[in-house]
């Protein structure tokens, strides 16, 4: 008779055991597996720090963030030797580490352009980084700064007060200084320029300068650091240039510094904002082994040969500067693509400002050439980002009711149209990017603060509150002050009655408020 060997006895409690450790093994890899990247963005705006933030857990990476209190905000420095501390404390926890040297060496973006810190005590703050990687050799730090920029004019605090009355003078002074270094003036502008340097104060010009003496060293060092193999990857981004400016001419002689380091580890290229978000993107592709083909898109007209607001080169080269920094590369065969980068350039070259009265809804050939190209990629099953650089500082009406009108809005991968072309560069192509390892709920989600952001309220709803509110009750753009309640309530009233007509959510999910106490920041919370 042939023996029965039975089984062991199972009791309830070996049962648990077995069921748990087999949940272990099943578990374990996937913690294992997950990365984590310490983010210090350049201050606590949403565009660098909540926006930026969804996106990255959206892609399913865990990210640790300093307390908000350490950060640079409206009316209040950040703290960059409590920073520095947090940085060093948590840095072992993180499989990467993208950093702010704005906030880690002035206290944030707008304090690199006010701030009255002695050389010595910024390079003190420098050497941490060179400190830092030591401590954690094997964690790729990611690096963005600003060269300081030189726009035409300000207002707000954004530069030192003087700055308002003769941030014109000071532009085009240094601007016609760099064209004359690159070739040879027209009689009326050196005359122009003779002009200038008497009607200026001596004592802001140098106060101005000495601040960009002390920036342009601290790059010429930061690049150093990459050299020295201290930082695995800089950008330095070219904030609110012009094709001749004081900022061009410091990038000038930046780049002479620079032009021994490789792609891999260096990049420049116009814009700010959209820094955090490019050096993210970059963290992420490199943490799970990706290089996402990325083939590009033109509307008809000038296309690549547009050189946009604010910006002093053909964004041609800026995109394909950003693809690459966002750890990209560049391919001609869509087939074979992981992102198409549609690119929503003017016809003529020249970006207008998304308020202007030509922003008017109209059938233009070129938009709707743009628009089929992206219908039939959508269809071939192909994620499509859209990069809306028609106008600045807001969405292009006719691109956008196209897309509704040819139900494309909830089917593309990303979309951005905001502020200067470099930062919706930035953001479509990391979000982009990141929208293949996302849930279709999220990545409409992202959309849907876009389309919030840069088509309702940016290019429509804020013109029309200044008009309603603003300027009838004597307020100010830049101070919304008692008015900033009522502001908040119209705009939140404009957006919810937008997202019955446009978008797919509830419109009650919806709430904005104004964190820098201006009308240009807004920030737009969807329900999850």
């Amino acid at each position: 008779m042939k023996q029965v060997i039975k089984p062991p006895a199972w009791s309830k409690r070996a049962g648990y055991k077995i069921v748990m450790l087999s949940l272990l093994l099943i578990l374990v890899p996937a913690v294992a597996s997950a990365k984590t990247i310490l983010y210090v963005p350049a201050d606590d705006r949403p565009v660098s720090l909540q926006y930026v933030v969804e996106t990255v857990k959206a892609a399913n990476y865990e990210i640790i963030l300093p307390p908000v209190e350490f950060l640079a905000g409206r009316g209040h420095e950040g703290r960059p030797e409590v920073l520095w501390q947090w940085v060093r404390q948590c840095a072992p926890q993180a499989d990467a580490l993208v950093l702010s040297a704005d906030t880690l060496l002035y206290g944030g973006l707008v304090n690199s352009r006010t701030h009255n810190i002695p050389i010595y005590g910024l390079e003190e703050r420098l050497q941490s980084f060179r400190q830092l990687k030591k401590e954690n050799p094997h964690i790729p730090i990611f690096v963005f700064a600003t060269v300081m920029r030189s726009p035409q004019r300000s207002s707000g605090g954004m530069e030192p007060s003087y700055y308002e009355q003769e941030g014109n003078h000071i532009f085009w002074l240094t601007a016609l200084q760099d064209e004359a270094q690159c070739r040879q003036l027209t009689p009326d502008k050196q005359n122009r320029l003779t002009q200038l340097q008497t009607v200026i104060s001596e004592a802001h010009l140098n106060d101005w300068l000495s601040r960009r003496t002390k920036n342009y060293r601290i790059n010429a060092e930061l690049i150093g650091l990459v050299g020295q193999e201290a930082v695995d990857y800089l950008i330095l981004g070219r904030d609110d240039a012009a094709p001749f400016s004081q900022s061009h001419r410091e990038w000038r002689q930046l780049a002479q510094l620079a032009a021994a380091l490789p792609s891999e580890k260096y990049a420049s290229f116009p814009g700010a904002d959209q820094l955090g978000m490019i050096l993210l993107t970059r963290a992420c592709n490199q943490l799970s082994g990706k290089r996402p083909a990325v083939k590009i898109l033109y509307a008809a007209g000038a296309g690549p040969g547009t050189v946009a607001s604010y910006e002093d080169q053909p964004v041609g080269r800026t995109v394909a500067e950003h693809i690459i920094a966002a750890g990209g590369v560049i391919i001609q065969e869509p087939q074979e693509a992981d992102l198409v980068l549609a690119v929503n350039t003017p016809l003529s070259g020249r970006t207008e400002e998304a308020d202007d009265f030509s922003n008017y809804i109209i059938n233009r050939e070129s938009t709707g050439q743009l628009l089929t190209l992206v219908e039939q990629t959508v269809s071939a099953g192909i994620p499509v980002a859209v990069a809306d650089i028609a106008f600045a500082n807001g969405a292009d009406n006719s691109l956008l009711q196209g897309m509704f009108t040819r139900r494309l809005l909830d089917k593309v991968a990303a979309y951005s149209g905001w502020n200067t072309a470099s930062n919706t560069l930035g953001y479509a192509i990391g979000q982009g990017m990141l929208a293949p390892a996302m849930t279709d709920k999220d990545r409409k989600r992202l959309l849907a603060v876009r389309y919030l952001d840069d088509w309702a309220y940016q290019a429509n709803v804020r013109k029309e509150i200044c008009l309603e509110v603003l300027y009838p009750n004597q307020g100010k753009a830049d101070y919304l002050n008692w008015l900033a309640p009522q502001i908040a309530n119209r705009v939140e009233h404009r957006l919810q009655l937008f997202c019955r007509s446009y978008l797919w959510l509830d419109p009650d999910d919806i709430q904005v408020a104004f964190p820098w106490n201006r009308m240009f920041e807004l920030d737009v919370k969807v329900g999850k």
